[in-house]
């Protein structure tokens, strides 16, 4: 595996009041962010957890995650490791004064994209489709969304919902412009997709009318008697 540029933040919490033991932020290289990643204490000594998601069979998932078993061993040993710093400090003496790393360089548009779309059949709000995101077969990104508003469709990276009602994304994109070229990627497929699934229902329709017709054709027609009431006699 290629040398990987890490960016880990670590915030202990000082009396938990469960097993999660603190939240970290992990950025790499200039893909991209996740943030809401737990140490988890455990009968074995703590863990690192990605961010994750429940689904309605009451599964989780992880929202984002490195594709690269190696790159997981390196981030959660690197995650513990800061773990056990920021724990050892006075919380006076905690904190980060660089931000979370941006783009090196190298151009958005020479990132590999990996875009599948899963547009919903029958959406019931303003989510129309959803989306996962693997770039450069390093990181990928679960839950993106895609949503319709009045000014048209646009992406929404997988967010969560703080104590005061707010909304954060969980992972994303570092720069600006990797951030536009995968919007664009997934809005292209679902339009693809949105098209293709028309474009098949509009054949079964015709293919339906055109089997009435042979039917109704093929029906044998009944006589009507001469002299039957109600004939205007």
């Amino acid at each position: 595996m290629t040398s990987t540029n890490l960016d880990i933040r670590v915030y202990p919490i000082d009396e938990p009041k469960g097993n999660t033991l603190a939240f970290a932020s992990v950025a790499v290289d200039d893909l991209a962010a996740i943030r809401g990643i737990r140490v988890v204490d455990s009968e074995k000594g703590p863990f690192v957890s990605m961010p994750q998601s429940q689904d309605k069979t009451g599964l989780y998932h992880d929202i984002a995650f490195p594709l690269d078993g190696d790159l997981r061993k390196e981030i959660n040993a690197a995650v513990l490791d800061e773990f056990a710093l920021q724990a050892s400090l006075d919380p006076e003496q905690r904190g980060y004064e660089k931000p979370e790393m941006g783009a090196n360089g190298r151009s958005a548009a020479d990132v590999k994209l990996d875009v599948k779309v899963f547009p919903i059949a029958e959406p019931r709000g303003d989510t129309l489709a959803f989306a996962s995101v693997g770039m450069d077969e390093t990181l990928a990104i679960r839950g993106i969304r895609v949503v319709s508003s009045e000014k048209g469709n646009f992406v929404s990276m997988p967010q969560s919902k703080d104590k005061e009602g707010n909304y954060h994304d969980v992972a994303f994109p570092l720069s600006g412009d990797l951030r536009r070229e995968v919007s664009k990627a997934v809005l292209a497929d679902f339009k693809q997709q949105t098209a293709e699934r028309k474009q098949g229902l509009g054949a079964q329709i015709a293919e339906g009318i055109k089997e009435a017709a042979q039917l109704a054709a093929n029906a044998p027609q009944k006589a009507v008697a001469k002299g039957s009431p109600g004939l205007g006699d």
